[in-house]
């Protein structure tokens, strides 16, 4: 795959430096501007001499190269900046040049294709600090995570106190006495959830748990029970 990349990379390089021949010839012919192949031969050794220029181009390393592109197209614009230009502002192959933005658009969302070997910046260069603070975000939220789940556990006993009558046998003396009032014709767990003020699924898991394990609690319906 990456020699598969690499290759592609060189060939929409090569693309890339037909199109902008193209385009100054139509501008050549545009202009009504004689096409002599003095201009035809002069441009050989202009490209002749241009691999001069890459090899000191790749000299420089992927983080200067980084900051050099990102800098272009800042000063580029919304206008954005085409890879041939680039290429030789920078003394890199195209196809280099090319190849980093076809991974760089994937890494950068700011980076944005608006044409043919051409790209623009949307917004600013990513900087490398917010890179170096992720790490010590990562090893910090256990604590906060902690102390607040700390917090909400704490809370939540208070509520559900207040709810159930602050303590926790409150809730069974308040149904036994209840059953008690009742007699031996018992007592709904609906009438008795309104009594209480009480929601009716709470009654109903304690009769099925708690309400078992208590002497005396039998049941005598269906959501009906009574203290013998």
């Amino acid at each position: 795959m990456i020699v598969l990349e690499e290759r592609r990379a060189n060939l929409q390089g090569e693309l890339a430096q037909l199109d902008s021949q193209l385009e100054s010839l139509r501008g050549r012919l545009g202009s009504g501007s004689p096409i002599s192949t003095s201009r035809a031969t002069s441009s050989a050794p202009a490209q002749k001499s241009a691999p001069k220029a890459t090899r000191r181009g790749a000299k420089a390393g992927r983080g200067e190269l980084k900051s050099q592109i990102f800098s272009a197209l800042e000063k580029a614009g919304s206008s954005g900046i085409r890879v041939m230009d680039l290429a030789k502002s920078l003394g890199s192959k195209p196809a280099n040049i090319y190849a980093w933005f076809h991974a760089a658009v994937k890494r950068y969302p700011t980076i944005k294709k608006v044409g043919n070997a051409q790209y623009r910046l949307v917004g600013s260069a990513p900087s490398a600090a917010p890179v170096k603070a992720k790490p010590a975000k990562r090893g910090r939220p256990g604590r906060p995570r902690k102390a607040a789940a700390q917090t909400k556990a704490a809370a939540q006993p208070k509520a559900k106190g207040k709810r159930g009558g602050g303590r926790r046998g409150a809730l069974r003396e308040k149904i036994l006495a209840s059953l008690k009032q009742a007699g031996s014709s018992g007592v709904r767990i609906k009438d008795l959830a309104k009594s209480l003020n009480v929601p009716n699924r709470n009654l109903q898991v304690w009769f099925a748990t708690t309400g078992k394990k208590t002497p005396g609690v039998k049941k005598i319906a269906p959501g009906t029970f009574k203290l013998s």
